[in-house]
């Protein structure tokens, strides 16, 4: 049986595996449906059944190679975890970063938007762990004797035999660390009833934190486990998008900017940026955070090609070329977008689909920019970009992000966030070279 590494992506969507040899090269991959329980707008997950949907996948993308595991990596979302009981079992569901549960209230009473923002670096929303977990708290007697919170990926990795750990670019998106300091946001903790092992150990991506035990698939038995780190982080390490002064736009269904930088951003910054919706964080490479943020550009630019009537990539592109020969000050057209809905103003007589098109990607590259700004005010400006994502490949986008960013590198690879995790798998085995050293 072949020597394999895998990388697990546990994504909004969909979990993905890859299978690769020891130097990387795709071998097989296979992905079933995340397995969310979805009422109206509410989706929660029971952790066992995402672990034992997470292990029966890989065992079977190892076996389509005839392979064994030697190494084992999984990325995934981070604000989704296993909130542990005294017998180190899961005593609620997770609840999707995007889950509108969370209990803003006593956060904000507590410790105030000021300090939470300089501290975590993130706004007091329901996205941030910490606020769920106060929500099932207030309604879920059984959530207020707490052993620990460990991420999805980490709980999937201490299903399979792994140590409990909290790896920091997951962690760091939680609401229970001290950005600057790097360390458990006491405070926090104590808030919902946690002691000082709350967090498992603290350690950064590529780290073995144990291996398959004996009541893993045959196939995994023995290989070493690792976390690779947030999705949007390792996808951009994959892609050759982390390090100082990097700019990543990942340009799918939302439009995520990934800044890289070398040490620690002020906790003056972190407030002034947690304002504006960015987030600081430490990042999958050591010694250097990640900002990032988020914008509903992709979601926007499908429902408006949608209404236009451009349902698929060839059609968009139609649609783009034209754009690209209309003069937008030829009406006085406005586009504005969130993620619940998107706005069109200013439609006259004479307003084409092509006049539409062109304000949308310049109105929504122009809300995105303002956060790439927003950035450079507090790090300093980016060095170079890279951009992924289906949306780049439409002419008029191209042309917005070139007057954007001026020189752009654009890179097309698959499932970039599972084989990132394979890659950290081969780092964490010393089969491959980390692009740090």
């Amino acid at each position: 049986m072949q020597k394999v590494l895998v990388g697990i992506d546990v994504g909004t969507t969909r979990i993905k595996i890859v299978v690769t040899d020891l130097e990387l090269n795709l071998l097989h991959q296979d992905a079933l449906p995340t397995p969310w329980i979805h009422t109206n707008n509410l989706s929660e997950i029971d952790m066992n059944l995402l672990a034992s949907t997470a292990i029966s996948l890989t065992e079977r993308t190892v076996s389509a190679v005839e392979g064994q595991a030697v190494s084992i990596g999984v990325t995934g979302f981070s604000e989704t975890g296993a909130l542990l009981g005294k017998n180190l079992q899961p005593i609620a569901p997770g609840f999707a970063w995007h889950d509108p549960r969370g209990n803003l209230e006593q956060v904000e009473k507590f410790f105030g938007a000021d300090e939470f923002e300089r501290t975590v670096a993130a706004k007091i929303t329901p996205v941030v762990t910490l606020t769920k977990i106060l929500w099932q708290q207030e309604r879920m007697p059984e959530t207020r004797e707490v052993s620990h919170f460990i991420g999805a990926p980490e709980w999937i990795m201490h299903s399979l035999g792994a140590d409990l750990v909290n790896e920091l670019s997951l962690v760091s998106r939680s609401g229970f660390l001290d950005i600057e300091a790097k360390a458990p946001w006491k405070a926090a903790i104590e808030l919902v009833n946690g002691g000082e092992n709350f967090l498992g150990r603290l350690v950064g991506a590529g780290e073995v934190i144990g291996r398959a035990n004996d009541s893993a698939p045959a196939n995994l038995r023995g290989a070493a486990l690792t976390i690779a780190g947030h999705d949007h982080q390792t996808a951009a390490y994959y892609l050759g998008a982390v390090k100082d002064g990097a700019l990543f736009d990942s340009m799918g269904t939302a439009e995520a900017v990934v800044r890289t930088h070398k040490g620690t951003v002020s906790r003056d910054s972190m407030g002034r940026l947690a304002k504006h919706g960015v987030n600081v964080g430490w990042t999958v490479i050591p010694n250097h955070q990640t900002i990032l943020a988020g914008m509903p550009t992709g979601i926007s630019l499908e429902r408006i090609s949608s209404m236009l009537g451009a349902k698929n990539k060839e059609d968009r592109k139609v649609l783009g070329d034209a754009a690209l020969l209309v003069k937008r000050n030829e009406h006085d057209l406005k586009v504005n977008g969130s993620y619940h809905s998107v706005d069109v103003i200013g439609i006259t007589d004479g307003v084409t689909p092509a006049h539409i098109w062109r304000a949308a990607v310049e109105d929504l590259t122009d809300l995105f920019d303002k956060t790439v700004k927003v950035i450079d005010a507090e790090v300093g400006t980016y060095e170079e970009v890279t951009i992924a994502g289906g949306w780049i490949h439409n002419p008029m986008v191209q042309e917005a992000k070139k007057k954007e960013y001026g020189a752009y590198t654009v890179v097309d690879k698959l499932e970039p966030g599972a084989m990132g995790a394979a890659e950290f798998a081969g780092i964490a085995i010393g089969v491959i070279t980390p692009r740090w050293s």
